[in-house]
């Protein structure tokens, strides 16, 4: 057995693992390097655990994985003597913490409790055809590899899901023809016809193939067949891959339906903790789009079927939580949720608004480890019944599925944490003790980060993040005086560590449908001056045009200044939302069969008029002089009135979606329709969330459309410039949806896009230095993954370190000329690169840009700021240790994206006494 993981990396620095990582996963392809991220953004790993990589075939898989997490021990399992050889000598000497074993995934390698984890990625169709397509083979393979799993060990599948059995759908391809008789010569159609007579070669002589029918063509030029589902569905998916073909032949790819894959995994007292299909965008455009059309057999289209479908399973004790749902209408009539009529005094529309009878705020404890990893503490597993409720109005459009156990930041009640004094440890420390169960790092306090507002339209509620520095704790820590929990249910969850990069990862890939989660480790992030990294794989190509509708950013923040109560409460309702009562059901496993472990009452809120579905869209576009804009409504809303005394708010498009909407494609459709262009201008911008897990079953779907101005017709929609976003972001932005799309379009943006960015940011800064009050900001910074930018292969470190020069050295040249500059007019020529005289100021600026602290801080001037002084005349002068008129307040950091400003920033910092670079906790 190879050493501990420990060895190699113990004392390895975050930036030395992203450089050994490039160094190891050079020669790797990208889409085998994002298959083992997207295997590991699954599985929530604690550190030094073990993981079973089933069916490794040559190792290639289980050693990116090796390299992204060197902390867990892989191990390979092939049954090919021949594969497992190869994986070793190119593999196993390059890293500690990779083992490869020739065994058979189907038997009992190992003992009970070996593993934290086994991955199964794409091999259990493998074992199904191996087997002469007997599915019992499958499932005495769940049951082998879950006693090889520990208690609480995760099983990750990603195989393919049969579609509903005896259904049959219709196929409609284009008619060409082919070059040949050969399998690689023929087109699609004949390829369908061949496949129809030799599917299933490992039957009996004779027994082999699938229905087939041609029908009369609906047009010319076409061809219309009439089959199976799963037959379309397994010759969609190997049509493309004519040199495997002859490999891949006696595979069946199809054994289980999405519901049978659930029933068999809770059958050994699983907690499907997620499932879900799954739509691989690059390979839909690649082998998808143009090449067939599909549609039920009464005509209706259907959607392009999910590339793969996923399945996350968790071992379970006897008797343990493992699916909490709706279970029947409750008899009770009261409700702990309150609807109120707000009026709209001038416009007289009346809106319906809930709230219930406490306010959360949200707790974030957190330390940096050694190798400079964010670690976070999050309540894991919270009953939240209400992922399963019965749809009332709309379908589950992407098909994500939950076991009703969540991942959240730790909640408590909010007028708890207003009785801490600001600078106070001890009280820090007693409500650490009291409502965190962490103990806090030294002299640490409670700091306050972003407010979000999950729904500032309906739901009456501003909910506060606070950020604790935390001692780390390798204990499980029981939840201690949690909000909006629940008495009777069995599970209620454990607070303990995680990597909060970890956590970003499972919400980028859908199993964490959290966004305010994302935001609020972003911003941590960001706070601390670590730098995230993103592995979106798709840009967003923007189009330019004249802009004529531009948001005034003088005349909103003039308005945000007034006091506006517009809002009254009225009596009644506007019957826009009614709640409802029901019964929930926690179910278990005694003894193989399931049973009912408790059952609570608990209230949400539904729509009558709207679905349970909303798209929120930001249209992204440029101007003549290249600048980048988004597209912003800005309307009143009832509930940031009632908390701050001017309900402004800046958000995206939104639309509802019409229940007939049943897949993705449509959806692309429907809001292309919305902006009257084509679906190819409508992005997904990652996986679909929850608005409020524990009030509705409000799901978002969020999306960018990149077009020019033009294309947006008559629209109420406004655009502003991206880089002055960040000055309106405490003020105006409110909506956490809105917060999530720019976020998530920032990641698609090309790297020229990014880089002008940085340059227009440099205003932002020369606000900080002119003492513009401070604002918590939403990172606009990821690191690529390897590979984003290099096609098939892996970035090499060289390739980054100069194009962090070329910037660095772009900025600097436009430090010298750092004066704030005015939004120019569309009619003016580009502004000259002429550098203006340098003041006193900027030269000291230039001069000390190396300079980079981890906290910056923002200097607040009652009066007007005498000229900086250098650090050695402040050392000079012991009556400027104490400046009378300076006010410093700790501020969320440009992150390492805009590090050369931060550069040009530390150059002004450095001129103030050291002592009040420390940071200190914001005021609330």
């Amino acid at each position: 057995m190879s050493p501990s993981p420990e060895t190699e990396y113990k004392t390895a620095t975050l930036e030395e693992y992203f450089e050994r990582r490039a160094e190891l996963l050079r020669d790797i392809e990208f889409k085998t390097v994002r298959k083992a991220w997207f295997t590991l953004s699954h599985l929530l790993l604690n550190e030094h655990g073990k993981v079973a990589d089933m069916g490794c075939d040559d190792g290639e898989m289980t050693f990116c994985m090796a390299a992204l997490a060197p902390n867990i021990q892989f191990f390979g399992i092939d049954k090919s003597k021949r594969q497992i050889n190869k994986a070793k000598e190119l593999y196993e000497d390059k890293v500690n913490n990779l083992e490869f074993i020739n065994a058979d995934v189907s038997t009992p390698f190992a003992k009970e409790g070996t593993y934290d984890a086994i991955v199964n990625s794409y091999v259990l169709h493998e074992v199904y055809s191996a087997s002469r397509y007997s599915e019992k083979i499958v499932k005495d393979t769940f049951a082998t590899h879950f006693k090889m799993l520990k208690e609480g060990g995760t099983l990750f599948i990603r195989d393919f899901a049969r579609p509903p059995p005896e259904e049959y759908v219709l196929l409609e391809m284009p008619d060409i023809s082919g070059y040949g008789d050969t399998l690689t010569e023929m087109s699609e159609t004949d390829l369908l016809l061949w496949f129809s007579e030799h599917a299933r070669p490992r039957q009996d002589a004779g027994c082999g193939g699938f229905f087939l029918e041609e029908l009369p063509p609906r047009f010319p030029r076409t061809r219309l067949f009439r089959l199976p589902y799963k037959w379309a569905y397994e010759f969609l998916m190997r049509k493309d891959d004519r040199e495997k073909w002859d490999k891949e032949l006696p595979m069946e790819y199809t054994f289980f339906t999405e519901r049978e894959f659930r029933k068999e995994l809770r059958g050994l007292g699983a907690r499907v903790q997620y499932s879900a299909p799954f739509w691989d965008e690059e390979l839909i455009e690649d082998r998808f789009e143009g090449r067939f059309r599909m549609y039920n057999n009464e005509g209706t289209p259907l959607g392009y079927p999910p590339t793969s479908y996923v399945a996350v399973a968790k071992k379970m004790k006897d008797r343990q939580s493992l699916l909490i749902g709706e279970r029947r209408p409750s008899r009770t009539e009261d409700s702990s949720i309150r609807i109120t009529a707000m009026r709209n005094e001038i416009s007289g529309e009346v809106t319906d608004v809930i709230s219930r009878e406490f306010t959360p705020s949200e707790i974030l404890p957190y330390h940096v480890s050694e190798e400079g990893r964010l670690k976070i503490y999050l309540h894991d597993g919270i009953p939240r019944g209400v992922a399963n409720t019965v749809p009332r109005n709309g379908e589950n459009i992407d098909g994500k599925r939950w076991s009703g156990h969540m991942i959240e930041a730790l909640s408590v009640e909010a007028s708890i944490v207003n009785q801490i004094a600001p600078d106070s440890i001890k009280d820090t420390v007693k409500f650490a003790r009291d409502h965190v169960g962490l103990k806090p790092y030294e002299s640490a306090l409670l700091v306050h980060g972003p407010d979000y507002y999950p729904a500032p339209d309906y739901i009456d509620e501003r909910i506060k993040t606070y950020f604790l520095n935390v001692e780390r704790s390798d204990k499980l820590v029981r939840p201690k005086n949690m909000v909006n929990k629940t008495e009777r249910f069995h599970a209620k969850g454990d607070v303990h560590e995680f990597d909060a990069q970890q956590v970003l990862n499972a919400i980028a890939v859908g199993m964490v449908p959290n966004a305010r989660l994302e935001l609020q480790i972003l911003s941590l992030f960001e706070h601390l001056n670590i730098k995230p990294e993103t592995w979106t794989n798709k840009e967003i190509n923007v189009q330019t045009q004249k802009i004529n509708k531009r948001a005034e950013t003088k005349d909103l923040l003039h308005q945000i200044s007034e006091k506006d109560g517009r809002f009254k409460e009225v009596k009644g309702s506007a019957g826009q939302l009614r709640t409802v009562h029901s019964i929930f059901v926690e179910e278990g496993q005694t003894q193989g069969s399931t049973t009912g472990l408790s059952s609570e009452n608990m209230d949400f809120v539904v729509s009558d008029e709207n679905t349970i579905n909303t798209a929120v869209v930001i249209p992204l576009t440029k101007d003549l002089k290249d600048d980048l804009h988004a597209g912003i409504l800005v309307d009143y809303l009832p509930v940031p009135q009632r908390h701050e005394g001017n309900g402004l708010t800046m958000h995206a498009p939104s639309f509802n979606i019409p229940p007939d909407i049943t897949n993705i494609k449509q959806l692309k459709r429907f809001i292309a329709d919305k902006f009257s262009l084509k679906p190819e201008n409508v992005i997904k911008l990652g996986e679909s969330y929850f608005s409020h897990i524990g009030l509705t079953q409000h799901r978002i779907y969020p999306f960018a459309v990149a077009a020019p101005p033009q294309a947006f017709g008559p629209s109420k929609t406004e655009f502003i410039p991206f880089h002055q976003y960040r000055l309106l972001w405490s003020s105006l932005s409110k909506d956490t949806h809105f917060m999530v799309v720019i976020a998530r379009a920032w990641q698609m943006l090309s790297s020229d896009i990014k880089n002008d960015y940085k340059m227009r940011v440099k205003e932002i800064v020369q606000e900080r230095f002119s003492g513009k009050v401070a604002d918590w900001s939403i990172p606009m910074s990821y690191a690529p993954p390897p590979g984003k930018n290099s096609g098939a292969k892996v970035k090499t470190l060289d390739a980054d370190v100069q194009i962090q020069a070329d910037t660095k050295a772009k900025i600097e040249a436009a430090a010298s000329k750092a004066a704030p500059i005015e939004e120019p007019k569309e009619e003016e020529e580009p502004i000259q690169d002429k550098a203006p005289e340098a003041t006193p100021q900027k030269k000291e600026m230039k001069r000390l840009s190396g300079a980079h602290t981890p906290f910056h801080q923002k200097v607040i001037e009652t009066k007007t700021a005498p000229e900086p002084l250098s650090a050695e005349q402040v050392a000079d002068k012991p009556d400027l240790q104490h400046p009378p008129k300076v006010k410093v307040e700790t501020d969320m950091q440009l992150s390492d994206d805009f590090r050369e400003l931060d550069e040009i920033a530390s150059a002004v910092e450095r001129t103030i006494p050291h002592h009040l670079h420390d940071p200190k906790p914001e005021k609330w």
